[in-house]
């Protein structure tokens, strides 16, 4: 959620309007459920990866989104 969230910020739209705005979901481009698998876990991983123009990073605690 924290990254729909963050996207719908930097879009200006509700997070639920995103996928209309992007032309595209989370889902297309990662599992959610496989995504808090990764982050919630006991072993550090720093997931990143690309939804649209942006760069999605996950660094322990820390969600960065930059534009591409």
């Amino acid at each position: 959620m924290a990254t729909l969230t963050a996207l719908g910020t930097l879009e200006e739209v509700d997070p639920v309007e995103l996928s209309d705005v992007l032309g595209t979901t989370l889902y297309d481009h990662v599992d959610p459920e496989a995504l808090d698998t990764l982050v919630v876990g006991e072993e550090r991983v720093n997931p990143s990866f690309l939804i649209d123009d942006y760069r999605v990073r996950i660094d322990g605690e820390e969600l960065t989104i930059t534009r591409q």
